[in-house]
């Protein structure tokens, strides 16, 4: 199996298929803007927040991908975790996260082999193989605490996955 293949089935597992987790589309379907914005006492982020957070580097490395001279726009992590009090608000973070992660396949599926061996840029050293597998480990991690959020507020059906 080749690299392009391999980081193809890894986004397919933690985007929108469950494998042996639950996917990132599956641990979000039908949480309301109110479970989104929860958390218990103790907790950094909620679920609203967490999106947040995989939204904006999703697309920055999304953008770098492309090609683009993407310049972080948060000088701290800290500040990728935000919310808003607006329902309507939460509907359009879910929409840009699927648009995010659907341009991703297309743009991993329309990609030469190459690409994935190839620098991510003349200052970062890394190729491309490297960043998006751990892209992927990133958004795994993040489902994992979005999952566990709904278990904690009572509204994970565990039909799901993960009992």
């Amino acid at each position: 199996m080749s690299a392009k293949e391999i980081l193809l089935e890894q986004l397919k597992a933690t985007y929108d298929e469950n494998y042996w987790f639950v996917c990132i589309k599956n641990s979000l379907a039908d949480v309301t803007a109110e479970q989104a914005r929860w958390k218990p006492a103790g907790t950094d982020n909620s679920i609203w927040e967490t999106l947040s957070h995989l939204n904006y580097y999703n697309n920055a490395h999304l953008q770098r991908f492309k090609g683009i001279d993407y310049e972080y726009t948060k000088s701290e992590n800290s500040e990728t975790f935000s919310a808003s009090e607006n329902d309507a608000d939460w509907q359009a973070k879910l929409n840009n996260f699927d648009a995010i992660m659907r341009e991703w396949r297309e743009l991993l599926t329309a990609a030469d082999n190459a690409k994935f061996d190839s620098r991510v840029s003349a200052t970062n050293d890394s190729e491309w193989k490297y960043v998006i597998s751990d892209i992927n480990l990133h958004n795994a991690h993040h489902g994992g605490q979005i999952v566990l959020l709904r278990k904690l507020q009572g509204s994970w059906d565990s039909t799901k996955g993960v009992s």
